[in-house]
């Protein structure tokens, strides 16, 4: 009965030993998803705003960012929108796997693009863009 008891608890701990590690890590992973993603994007001339909600948890996750243009009309936010994908391409704190966004939008949303409008097939991830632009991280 003793040795029972002691390898439940045994368990117990193994377990927690396990879990806490692992559950530290994707919360850094997170806050270093959302941080990289903000910096690369609002480094680029044209970007109002940048925010980004990254997940990281047992099972899968997410990756989702809004991006705010300011441009005039559709021409220019393509050419913003193609200037923060290739800012994501050269950030070497991002990494090959995570999601870029679905759509670049100005405020009001009277101009809206995406990816394909420069040539992806729907939203690519960071390592996607770097393929496409030819662009390794430095």
């Amino acid at each position: 009965m003793i040795r029972r008891e002691r390898l439940r608890s045994l368990q117990a701990v193994v377990v927690a030993a396990l879990v806490l590690p692992v559950s530290a890590c994707s919360s850094g992973d997170a806050a270093q998803c959302e941080e990289a993603f903000t910096a690369a994007a609002t480094s680029v001339a044209g970007v109002t705003s940048a925010e980004w909600d990254c997940n990281f948890g047992f099972g899968g996750g997410w990756v989702r960012g809004d991006v705010v243009v300011e441009a005039a009309g559709e021409d220019e936010a393509i050419a913003v929108m193609d200037a923060v994908l290739r800012a994501f391409a050269a950030s070497p704190d991002l990494e090959d796997g995570w999601s870029t966004p679905q759509e670049y939008a100005t405020r009001d949303r009277s101009v809206i693009v995406s990816a394909g409008d420069v040539g992806f097939n729907g939203p690519p991830n960071v390592g996607e863009v770097r393929e496409h632009y030819g662009i390794t991280p430095g």
